[in-house]
Formats: structure tokens, sequence, C-alpha cells
């Protein structure tokens, strides 16, 4: 060996880079760990736990005054439960009356944060209770609510601006760690995400279906109606849509984009509510997107002995969080777990075959937002297993109007109702019988087509984690 060579081992060299590669790695965690847990100011989310607790009181009392918990509850003979969740049902008589009563006062003490996460807790939880009971009136601001109520359970919303703060006293400042700031913002920001990822298919975008069917009917929108018949508007608006959805999760967050991006919001979210009569939901998307904003943003309107004070010369309470090593696991590891699910689960309609829209498979709660313009018939026949003999039923003799409307379109709902009409011959002592269901759909302006086989006897088909092999392949 020549004079002044190295006597280290190859193999410790190795060794050495592997150990910097994980040195490395640690102190980048360590920073993501500090920055996650870092304090911020807990007024923007003060305001975001106001504005979301308002919306539920006032959607109660829309729902109410409408009619819509008597049209809902109180009519309906028949409900449509989720899957694995049949044993989910309405109170009887003018019970919901009671549960909506109770949900707005939750919803109002977590507006006012009293006992944030308890009234949280309740308006969370009877919140899904009512729209759990009945598929049928499902719609996408519904899901998010609930998931918005179950994080206003877990996080310290009373932190600042809230009564909890007021009773007790709470001169420290009124901050959060931002991991809990960022969460709120993941959550809304998925939402408009996968409702542009949802719109990255051909009815959409070659074939700009289906606002094709719907803007000429808007003919009387002020200024704008003549240009909704134009030829050429469903497409750029199609196009439009996608680009605001896909992006505005990314540019809300930029502070030099956030006027125009905001701007944008309000705009999209104005026209969309008169277009389409879609309830609460581009007023809950305008509410609280505010959150994308400064962390302080509420400072500039209302006065700090309202909202608690910044910061004071106290260590704070979440750096002191920082130091106490079993506090630094779980929120990682909650933020990691709720993050992943809500990334990955509106993705499972890739793992069933044919076209989602057509056959519905993991369409619901995976916020696919106005893709769909479905019309459908469907005639059920009995069919006795000993006799042979087969009648016609009727789905108005058990369901409403609308219930009608829904179930003709959807195929797990027309499965559920072939099982409706099966349990009740077996409630009046007749053997079980064969369902066997004629249903024309047509979906985003197509022609007519068979939705489900006619041959299959629906009463007899399980539910199935893989799909609906019994739905015909979509006419395209």
């Amino acid at each position: 060996m020549a004079a002044g060579a190295s006597h280290v081992p190859l193999l410790s060299r190795p060794t050495h880079a592997a150990s910097r590669t994980r040195a490395a790695g640690m102190a980048l965690l360590a920073r993501l760990e500090a920055r996650a847990l870092g304090p911020v100011d807990a007024a923007s989310l003060a305001a975001f736990r106001f504005l979301l607790g308002s919306l539920v009181v006032i959607a109660v009392i829309r729902h109410w005054v409408k009619g819509g918990i008597h049209d809902a509850f109180v009519v309906p003979t028949h409900f449509f439960a989720y899957d694995g969740l049949s044993f989910v049902r309405p109170l009887p008589g003018q019970g919901m009356y009671f549960v909506y009563g109770a949900l707005a006062v939750a919803a109002a003490s977590l507006a006012v944060g009293l006992r944030s996460r308890a009234s949280a807790g309740l308006a969370c939880l009877l919140f899904t209770y009512a729209h759990a009971c009945d598929k049928t009136s499902y719609l996408n601001h519904y899901y998010l609510v609930s998931l918005l109520l179950a994080l206003a359970t877990v996080l310290p919303l009373g932190t600042a601006l809230s009564l909890d703060r007021r009773l007790a006293g709470d001169r420290h400042a009124a901050s959060v760690p931002s991991w809990m700031f960022w969460l709120v913002r993941f959550q809304i920001g998925l939402v408009y995400f996968y409702g542009g990822v949802g719109k990255l298919q051909a009815d959409w975008l070659v074939d700009a279906m289906p606002l094709r069917i719907w803007l000429p009917a808007n003919g009387d929108f002020p200024l704008l109606g003549p240009v909704l018949k134009w030829p050429e508007t469903p497409w750029v608006m199609s196009w439009l849509g996608a680009a605001f959805d896909l992006s505005i999760a990314f540019l809300l967050p930029w502070r030099r984009a956030r006027p125009f991006a905001y701007a944008c919001v309000i705009a999209f979210h104005v026209v969309t509510a008169r277009l389409f009569q879609i309830g609460m939901f581009p007023w809950v998307m305008i509410a609280l997107t505010l959150v994308f904003f400064e962390p302080s943003w509420p400072r500039r309107f209302l006065p700090e002995r309202w909202i608690g004070p910044a910061r004071d010369g106290d260590v704070d309470r979440c750096s002191d969080a920082r130091d106490q090593r079993p506090v630094r696991r779980w929120p990682l590891a909650f933020v990691v777990a709720w993050c992943a699910f809500h990334v990955l689960y509106p993705l499972r309609s890739h793992l069933f075959p044919g076209d989602v829209l057509w056959t519905e498979d993991g369409y619901r709660f995976s916020w696919r937002v106005m893709l769909i313009e479905k019309a459908g018939s469907a005639d059920f026949t009995v069919i006795d297993r000993h006799t042979g003999a087969s009648r016609q039923v009727r789905a108005r003799d058990y369901l409403t109007p609308f219930q009608v409307k829904m179930m003709s379109t959807q195929p797990d709902m027309i499965r559920a109702f072939a099982w409706m009409i099966a349990d009740d011959a077996e409630r009046r002592g007749e053997a079980r019988p064969r369902v066997h269901a004629d249903v024309l759909v047509s979906l985003n302006g197509r022609s007519p087509a068979r939705l489900v086989d006619p041959d299959v006897d629906l009463a007899a088909e399980p539910l199935r984690l893989g799909g609906t092999p019994w739905v015909l392949p979509s006419p395209r």
C-alpha cells in the first residue's frame, strides 16, 4: 500500500453516507415538525368556527321553513340507507323536528364559542345522522359540513373570539399550532381540486355536457342571458370551470394572487348559485374559503378584546407542546391519517369497471360536482317463485316523487328498491319473490338506454363491494 493511503475500510464509506442521509432526513423531519407545531394566530380559525356554526343554523331554519323536514322524514314510508348503515332510521312522527331543533342549538353554541368542542361534536352527530337516514338527498356539501364539524370537534377552535375564552378570563395569546390551520385549508381545498379532477373527462371537456343542456335554459339570467345561448358558451364555461377548480386551492394561499383568486371564488359561486339552484353550497364555499387568508385577518375588523391578544410575554402554550414528546406524535399521526384517507377515498371509483357517471360506483363522497344530467324511468316486475305469476309494481306506491326520480337513475338505489319490494312481500307472509327491473336512462343528453340487466333478479343480488355487475355497459 502506498505511503499516506487511507486505512479506512471501503465498506465504511457507504455507512457514513447512509448516516449522513439519515441525519439529514431526521433534521428535515424535525424542521417540518417544528413548523407544524409552531403557533399561529387563532383569529382566522375562530372566524371559521363562527361562520360554520352560523351556516348550519341558517341551513336548519331554511330547511324547516321550506318544509324540507316534513317532506324528507314525515311523508316517506321507505328510506334508502347507505351501505352498511341500514340501522340508521329517522325518528318516528315529529321526532326529526326535535333533531333539527337540537342541531340549531348546538350549531349556534359552536358559532359563539360556548363549549366549542362539545357543541361541534353534538352538531356533527346530529347533522350526520339526519343526512344518513336517506341517501336520496345526498349532496356534496352535506358531506363537507359533516367533515368540517368533525374537525371542529377535534381542534380547539374556541381559543379565540369565543364565550369559552371570555368566561375563563384567559389572558394567554390566542394561538393554535399551524397544522390545524393548514388541515382546515386542506379539507376545503380538496373539494375544489377533486371537483376539477372529476371534470377531466370527455363529457365535460369535449362534449360540454351537461352545460349544453343547462345553460340555454337560463336565457333570462341578468346581463349574461343572451351570452348563455351562444353555442360556444358551454365549452368556454366547461374549460374555465375545470381550470378554476384545479387551480383555486393553490392560488388562494399565495398572497399576491389571493385578492384576484377570492374575487373569482365570489363571482364563480354567485353565478352558479343563480344558474343552477344548488342550495347553500355556493355560500358555504364563499364563507369558508376565508380561511385561506392570513391567520390574523379578522383583527382588521374586530377589536382585540373580542378575539384575545395575538401574543403575550409568557411562553405560548403551543410552544410548550413542541417540547412534550407524546404531544409531538399524535398531531402528526392524525394529520397524516386524515389526509391520506381523504386523498385516497375519492379515487376508489377507479377500482370498479365501467363509466362512473353511468354506474355511479364510487361516485358519492368523491367531490364530483355538477357532472351528471340523468333522466330515467323504471318498471318493476314481481314474479312468484312457485307459480311464475307476475305483476307490475309502481314505485310511487312506495316512494315519494323525489325518491322515485332519484331511484330511477341510480343503480344501487334500484337494487335497494327491489329489496324493499321483496321484503314487503315477506312481511305479508308471502314467499320471497323475484324482482326484475326494466330501466331506461338518458345520461347527459344521450338517447335513453337500458341501465340494468332486466333478466337479473335484483332482490337476490347481495350488496357488493366490487361494483354492480348487473349494470349494462354505458351507451357511448
